[in-house]
């Protein structure tokens, strides 16, 4: 169990982040979730005091991470109502599916400011707390598109591939300082996400098969209690770091084909 684990959670108003909220709050910890839309974050508030009557009143607060200044304000009221944060999940993120050569630089920098500096304006605030308590573990919701760039989600690879680079580089600084950090890669998830993302062009997204966001975050969830480093939560994950290595050419060619017949109408199987 977790109880008493002051959790903060980042997109945590549909999909991934809400259910990720539903399992911390099973397991008895204390809520800061923060999204841009408030009514929906006191609509996850409800469900989980309905639910789990005797579970911890979750504190929400609204919050736009492209924002530093309400990142920081964010930060300040989970501090000053909880006196630090355990757990920092960083899962807000935006999409722009399309051809990436239509995509307009304003979407490029958009997709950016949330998936990746959104991540880092929350890490930098927490961090010190952190590191003056001498524990913490800081989670990247990153994606399994952060491996290889999938066709038509340009912006998106890019702003995740970035964060794991991000994530890699501050683990390795944090080592001894009793902050740890884990990576989580999930595969396609079916959440709102697909709903609201911009569309360019004309093509399809693949069929699937998509993840439960429930199944997801009790991966997740768990892998924070067994302090897992990396959590990849699909096949083609898992096996397409071993197919880079030894079949490169294969994944290029993969590759292609997914996106000529998306472009062309077909709805295919995702890699």
């Amino acid at each position: 169990m977790m109880e008493g684990w002051r959790v903060l959670i980042t997109g945590a108003s549909s999909g991934i982040g809400r259910e990720v909220a539903l399992e911390f709050a099973r397991k008895g910890a204390q809520l800061i979730l923060a999204a841009r839309r408030m009514d929906a974050l006191r609509q996850v508030r409800e469900q989980i005091n309905t639910a789990l009557p005797g579970a911890p009143d979750p504190l929400v607060v609204s919050c736009d991470v492209s924002d530093s200044k309400n990142v920081k304000k964010l930060v300040e009221i989970s501090v000053r109502r909880f006196k630090g944060i355990d757990v920092l999940v960083n899962n807000a993120g935006i999409g722009v599916y399309g051809d990436t050569g239509l995509t307009a630089l304003a979407d490029f920098r958009a997709v950016m400011d949330v998936n990746f500096f959104g991540s880092v304006r929350c890490i930098l605030e927490v961090l010190p707390y952190m590191k003056k308590e001498g524990r913490g573990l800081i989670v990247n919701v990153a994606s399994v598109a952060a491996m290889y760039g999938v066709p038509f989600l340009g912006a998106y690879c890019a702003s995740k591939a970035a964060l794991v680079a991000l994530s890699q580089s501050l683990r390795a600084e944090l080592s001894g300082s009793g902050v740890s950090l884990m990576i989580v890669y999930p595969g396609y998830t079916q959440t709102e996400f697909f709903w609201k993302e911009k569309k360019v062009g004309r093509v399809r997204r693949p069929r699937g098969p998509y993840s439960s966001p429930v199944k997801v975050a009790k991966a997740i969830v768990k892998a924070v209690q067994c302090q897992k480093r990396n959590l990849v939560l699909s096949l083609e994950g898992k096996t397409l770091p071993l197919f880079q290595g030894i079949l490169p050419l294969l994944i290029e060619r993969v590759m292609e084909r997914i996106a000529f017949q998306l472009r062309d109408g077909q709805e295919v199987s995702h890699v």
